[in-house]
């Protein structure tokens, strides 16, 4: 005997659907055989939490992300509400129109998208679902005739915080890489003159980017960095001080300082320096700066949790020397370096922490050739500057701004860093 959809909508409504005896498969072929004007955009819950069915989907405790019919489930979902061609509908004491019950949200702001990318205590595999809206976003390109649905759906900001579907992915990092590079392949590609701004591009009411979230990210990997900082290669072609401002190196920072506590206070103990709690990073900075030479500084506490963030440090030295190459114009002269210090060595529009940590970490490399012969001397003297200086007087921050090396409140330049750490360096010919 067949279900009913009263049977389909009291599975949804259920917290723990894990109650139920109903199969997906019993689902699917309710949906099937039923209206699509009865289940498409029909709504569970009362006042703010009132959802649609895919909604309550993308949330439930009961998806894999592996079943045939579980997805089969949600293609129904999506497939019916395009059909029906853009309904009105009733939901949160707001009349929406969309081309698809992707963009319906509820009382929050979040659409199903919100619920799919977010974090839950019960995880699930992402990668088909991801495949199955990039198919359902083209249909509705195809019978609207356009090409950008895919980043209109990305670009839905939640009321309370005005974050995307893609800040929630980025702060999810539980989600396969390979759902997350589809993802953002799919933003580049979706990007067109009808599309006012690049999805990653979006800041929320703080004004955060989903690249942000993801650096916040203590333990995210240089992979998981990388796929989002793809975007600065786009035809948008913003600069990568644009995106990556001051507060966001010193929240890279105060994440990695954070995480390792008490590795933190054993380097603080081990160079008999107090720190504070508040102020860490700015307190790092400091005794950085304070040294003429880095080989003054005890960095053994330091040395492996920073293991864990050279490989995040040298994604995003990459996309700033590219950046700074593009936008002023530069003929590359120097192909960029594999090594994390003369990486550092070539973007002066770089907190001084970075290149400084990197130099107690590997002093030698200040004297050793990378595969294209060079120092990091070499790189320095040749470096293109962003306008770094501009954007971090400009960006708001709680504390202290950082120091960077293209900044006027920076005693030493990066050329004169590297001598004093290594005068011998300027013997050294290219």
């Amino acid at each position: 005997m067949m279900i009913s959809l009263q049977d389909v909508f009291e599975f949804y409504s259920k917290r723990a659907s894990f109650e139920t005896n109903l199969t997906w498969k019993e689902i699917l072929e309710c949906l099937q055989n039923s209206d699509a004007g009865d289940f498409a955009y029909a709504t569970i819950g009362e006042g703010r939490g009132k959802k649609t069915l895919l909604h309550h989907h993308f949330s439930s405790i009961c998806i894999t992300g592996e079943d045939n019919d579980e997805i089969a489930v949600a293609r129904t979902l999506i497939e019916r509400s395009i059909d029906m061609g853009g309904s009105t509908v009733q939901l949160g004491g707001m009349q929406e129109h969309g081309d698809s019950v992707l963009t319906v949200s509820d009382y929050h702001g979040h659409t199903p998208l919100h619920y799919l990318f977010r974090e839950h205590l019960h995880q699930h595999l992402h990668v088909r679902y991801v495949e199955l809206i990039i198919e359902m976003s083209a249909r509705v390109d195809e019978k609207r005739k356009t090409s950008f649905y895919w980043n209109e759906l990305m670009l839905q900001q939640d009321k309370w915080a005005g974050c995307t579907p893609l800040h929630d992915m980025a702060d999810n990092d539980v989600i396969e890489y390979l759902a997350v590079s589809s993802v953002l392949k799919k933003c580049n590609n979706a990007s067109g003159s009808q599309c006012l701004i690049h999805p990653l591009l979006q800041r929320n009411t703080h004004g955060v980017l989903p690249i942000h979230f993801a650096c916040f990210k203590a333990d995210a990997s240089g992979q998981w960095i990388e796929a989002f900082v793809g975007f600065l290669d786009s035809d948008y072609k913003v600069t990568y001080d644009t995106v990556f401002t001051c507060e966001c190196h010193c929240r890279i920072l105060e994440s990695f300082l954070h995480y390792h506590e008490e590795e933190f206070q054993q380097f603080s103990d081990d160079n008999n320096w107090s720190s504070s709690e508040e102020m860490e990073y700015v307190s790092l900075q400091q005794i950085l700066s304070s040294n003429e030479q880095m080989d003054g500084i005890d960095w053994s506490s330091l040395r492996t949790p920073f293991d864990d963030l050279l490989p995040k440090l040298r994604v995003l030295l990459e996309a700033a020397v590219k950046s700074n190459m593009y936008h002023t114009h530069q003929t590359q002269e120097y192909e960029i370096s594999l090594e994390p210090v003369h990486l550092a060595a070539s973007v002066p529009n770089f907190p001084t922490f970075i290149l400084q940590m990197m130099v107690l970490h590997d002093q030698s490399a200040l004297m050793r050739t990378d595969e294209h012969g060079r120092i990091p001397l070499h790189y320095a003297l040749v470096a293109t500057p962003g306008n770094q200086e501009h954007d971090s007087r400009d960006d708001s921050y709680d504390a202290k701004d950082l120091v960077y090396w293209s900044a006027n409140d920076e005693s030493r330049s990066l050329v004169q860093f590297l001598l004093d750490n290594a005068p011998s360096s300027a013997d050294i010919h290219d």
